[in-house]
């Protein structure tokens, strides 16, 4: 069970999230300061909330000056002590400290929400009528949108602030079919109390067969958007452990998908959906993962434009197809981008689909790094004799312009070895080269390789996997399967003045086995989280080797099953060179579900007890609460 401190109460999640056990001390904390100037109000609602005072920034230095100068005021002026007592006492009573949670954002701009369904509002359609499940409504803009929209039969909204908020939210109130329930959605067993009769009379639970059926009769609304964000555990932050929870209990039927697969819009801030939507293969981890065995989709509707992070980028070449490929399917679908609301990745899309792209891959590599922008200006300034040669900026420039010339050089080596092993895979695929020849060329190639300094195979390697991940079909990353761009949002659409995201996650039916879990079945999936776990604790290594660090022989046995891991057209790896070979990171979903049901059909597989003794000694204890939801 986990315990998660917030500002105004305790979350209790009794939903195992199946990560290391919690330390003796379980708190969070900031990561960052609510500045004052993330309190800019550009409408009438942001106002309104800047005006109760619970978000000014507390002057702790100030309050201590003005304590001791009311002592030594009191010292010096005995016979008017009960007199300022009184006087204190009246001021306070007049400016009573606000109670709330200033660490809340709160979507306050209607022209965003009215371009959300301006622009996605055709795949809203099929939940009108529905009955929504409105989590952390806050001061209701988006609820009252969305209810708007969808014309639902019931409106349950839970509020753990409600005395704050229900003036906000009283015009919503007002209306028929909607509920306030002052108790918070993330602690499960307040949701679960609405998760009844009660409160959804039209929703029943569904038996192991719905459980695989979309259910649109209702819909999941929640507002994760914390600033400062706090962390919990090895999660950077609460909103992350509960898109992980929801994410998880698509393929175990917990919470509200005891329905059937019921669609969720949450919103969080833009660096909480890394985890969940990342744009490169290094930051594609388990959460990631665990979406693309259980969702459909997982689509950000609105957000901050930029890269996931300034250290990871790759080849700017997949990142223009990704573009060009969504914006093709956004006009096959006929979708227009609201105005003022374009990224600048989809500008540039427009600018190229009248020329045929470069294929990833086929062209030399491009990584856009900051000193590049710098370069550019620096020589523009040189062209226009800002600076004369021999000064620092030229010298600056200069010693951009050695950088610049390293990099090509080294990424025609990347390009080189890439073609290289593609022709090799192209023979394989073929079969008109023996065995023998194959071996031949693989051996040439890691000597190839290998004749390079550690850092730029390391490099290379990172430049081959992202390529891996994008030239299937469909590619791994949810971002590079997107139906639509992301609508670019500003800070002032948020109060306080924070980008935060939408998400829109609509969850699939899952492997059967998948289903799996406690003492009451096969514990398939139980043993899947500890496989998936220690392989990627290992992710670099060829699977081989992974396997076989889990339990001798487990190589031998599903190797030579595994059919998709050979499969080029399915995201295999046909070349056995030791730098090409499969490794657990270029996974796809499709090979995870084979490669659980070939361990379960493994007639040596070891217990789960004795798994869980093989695997992370930290999840040795856990095993009990995995029984528990």
């Amino acid at each position: 069970m986990f315990l998660v401190r917030s500002n105004a109460r305790h979350v209790l999640s009794p939903l195992f999230c199946r990560q290391p056990s919690p330390p003796t001390r379980s708190r969070t904390f900031a990561s960052e300061a609510l500045d004052a100037t993330q309190l800019q109000t550009s409408s009438p609602l942001a106002a309104e909330l800047a005006a109760t005072g619970l978000w000014i920034p507390s002057r702790k230095g100030s309050q201590k000056n003005n304590a001791e100068t009311s002592r030594s005021s009191t010292k010096a002026k005995g016979k008017e002590k009960g007199k300022d007592k009184d006087k204190d006492k009246a001021k306070a009573k007049g400016k009573a400290k606000v109670k709330g949670d200033k660490a809340r954002v709160n979507i306050v701009n209607e022209k965003l929400c009215d371009d959300i369904f301006s622009y996605v509002g055709s795949s809203l359609d099929r939940h009108k009528g529905c009955d929504i499940l409105d989590i952390y409504p806050g001061a209701g803009l988006w609820s009252r949108k969305l209810h708007d929209y969808l014309q639902p039969r019931s409106h349950i909204l839970m509020e753990p602030e409600a005395d704050f908020y229900k003036p906000f939210l009283k015009p919503l109130l007002d209306r028929p079919n909607t509920t306030l329930v002052p108790a918070s959605g993330l602690v499960w067993r307040e949701l679960k109390s609405v998760l009844t009769p009660e409160y959804l009379p039209h929703q029943v639970p569904a038996n192991a067969t719905r459980l695989d059926q979309r259910n649109d009769t209702l819909l999941v609304t929640a507002n994760l958007a914390f600033h400062p964000k706090r962390r919990f555990l090895t999660f950077e932050s609460i909103a992350q452990l509960v898109l992980y929870q929801f994410i998880e209990s698509i393929r175990t039927g917990g919470l509200f998908q005891r329905y059937g697969l019921v669609r969720m819009l949450i919103w969080a801030r833009h660096d909480d959906k890394f985890g969940l939507l990342p744009k490169v293969m290094q930051k594609h981890k388990k959460l990631a993962i665990e979406s693309e065995l259980s969702c459909d989709w997982v689509h950000e509707v609105c957000g901050r434009e930029g890269t996931d992070s300034v250290w990871f980028v790759r080849d700017d070449t997949i990142d223009s197809n990704s573009n060009l490929a969504t914006w093709r399917r956004m006009q096959a679908a006929k979708l227009k981008m609201p105005k003022g609301r374009t990224s600048e990745g989809l500008k540039e899309a427009r600018l190229t689909r009248l020329r045929k792209p470069a294929v990833p891959g086929t062209t030399l590599p491009i990584f856009r790094r900051p000193f590049q922008e710098a370069l550019g200006q620096l020589e523009t300034d040189h062209e226009e004799q800002i600076f004369i040669k021999g000064s620092a900026n030229y010298k600056r420039m200069q010693a951009y312009r050695w950088r610049a010339s390293w990099e090509e050089r080294k990424h025609r080596r990347m390009l080189d070895l890439i073609s290289d092993l593609d022709a090799i895979t192209a023979l394989y695929k073929s079969g008109e080269a023996s065995p023998e020849e194959i071996k031949r060329l693989e051996t040439e190639w890691e000597a190839k390789l290998q004749d390079n300094p550690r850092g730029f195979i390391e490099e290379f390697v990172t430049y081959k996997d992202n390529l891996h991940y994008y030239r299937q079909d469909p590619p791994i990353l949810n971002w590079d399967r997107r139906a639509y761009d992301t609508m670019a949002v500003q800070p002032e659409e948020f109060f306080p003045n924070v980008q935060c995201s939408l998400l829109d996650i609509q969850p699939k039916a899952v492997h059967p086995l998948l289903r799996q879990t406690g003492p009451k079945s096969n514990r398939a999936a139980d043993c899947f989280e500890l496989i998936m776990t220690s392989m990627m604790g290992h992710s670099t290594l060829p699977v081989s080797q992974t396997l076989d660090a889990l339990m001798p022989g487990a190589a031998d046995y599903i190797i030579p099953r595994w059919n998709s891991a050979k499969d080029v057209d399915r995201g295999g790896v046909a070349v056995n060179a030791r730098h090409a070979e499969l490794t657990p990171r270029m996974l796809n979903a499709r090979q995870w579900e084979e490669l659980l049901q070939l361990w379960m059909e493994w007639p040596f597989r070891p217990e789960f007890h004795e798994l869980v003794a093989r695997t992370h000694d930290e999840l040795g204890d856990q095993e009990s609460l995995l029984s528990t939801d």
